[in-house]
């Protein structure tokens, strides 16, 4: 391939070609017509010598060299953006964009503490903000995202992850009112016949203190209805028997707007995973945006 073909416009829009495998998608999301874009795909394959992307009977799928290529496309395009960014950053002016990743309970603590700050310091900064359940760290492994809020823990295959500390969480169990247990100090025995409400963020199975119970003998834990998201717990809990297992904040929210209880969770069921963390990857270690993010971050003060 010769360089001197390509443009850095020709790869911003291979990578949303990759990622959507979808040639109108693509034009929706760039701002640009379909006819650009096709024209723009016939000279990628051009200067790749490959089709890139095959039409199938349900859309479009990957070749093997598109698949190879989109693994270093988001480090080549994150380099060429922190290059940029090292010669003009400065944050009243910048343009930048900030990827953050988390879910909703961690999300909503964290852009209310700091939406003020970046908002007076950095009125051109954009904060793209993703609630959607998936893997944890997914994305900024991919270099997809810049931070990543989160309870959780990566591998020890993730070992170019940074983090700084956020704040701790308790965690609350959330019941309507009307709940038998409402009013009563809650205990194990009391527990192990009630019906749970699992949510269910990455696929998982099982209700995310089954282990807890499984510890004490108990292995039976009824989980009737599995949520993929945090927004209707509040509804359901309130007009049905189910008990949520939610962390404090969000719990705390929650019952401001439904006719719900929070109560204290019996020491047996108390996870690991207490404190939150601002994660980040080693690409954007050095990335000035970034670093002025994590430290306006850590200029506040976290604690539940």
């Amino acid at each position: 391939m010769n360089l001197n073909q390509l443009d850095l416009n020709l790869l911003i829009i291979l990578k949303q070609l990759l990622n959507e495998k979808h040639i109108s998608n693509t034009a929706l999301t760039l701002g640009m017509s379909q006819p650009s874009i096709s024209r723009s795909l016939s000279k990628l394959r051009s200067l790749f010598d490959d089709p890139l992307l095959i039409r199938m009977a349900g859309g479009y799928e990957l070749t093997p060299k598109a698949q190879s290529i989109q693994q270093d496309l988001n480090s080549i395009l994150n380099m060429v953006e922190t290059l940029v960014n090292k010669q003009t950053f400065d944050a009243k002016t910048s343009q930048a964009t900030i990827k953050l990743f988390g879910l909703p309970p961690q999300m909503h603590l964290l852009i209310e503490t700091i939406i003020k700050d970046v908002r007076e310091q950095a009125p051109n900064i954009t904060l793209e903000i993703d609630t959607l359940p998936k893997p944890q760290f997914s994305d900024l492994l991919k270099g997809e995202t810049h931070f990543v809020i989160t309870g959780h823990k990566p591998t020890s295959s993730e070992d170019k992850l940074y983090r700084q500390a956020l704040f701790e969480r308790d965690f609350k169990l959330i019941m309507a009112s009307t709940h038998p247990l409402a009013n009563i100090k809650l205990n194990i025995e009391l527990l192990r016949n009630c019906n749970f409400g699992q949510i269910s963020i990455q696929g998982e199975k099982s209700l995310s203190i089954a282990h807890c119970f499984a510890a004490l003998g108990i292995d039976n834990i009824n989980t009737p209805i599995r949520l993929k998201n945090f927004y209707s717990i509040g509804t359901i809990a309130q007009n049905t028997d189910l008990i949520f297992f939610v962390p404090d904040h969000f719990a705390n929210d929650i019952c401001r707007h439904h006719d719900v209880v929070a109560r204290v969770v019996p020491p047996e069921l108390n996870l690991e995973h207490d404190e939150v963390y601002l994660y980040w990857h080693q690409r954007h270690h050095n990335d000035p945006v970034c670093q002025w993010f994590r430290e306006l971050v850590k200029s506040k003060v976290f604690k539940i």
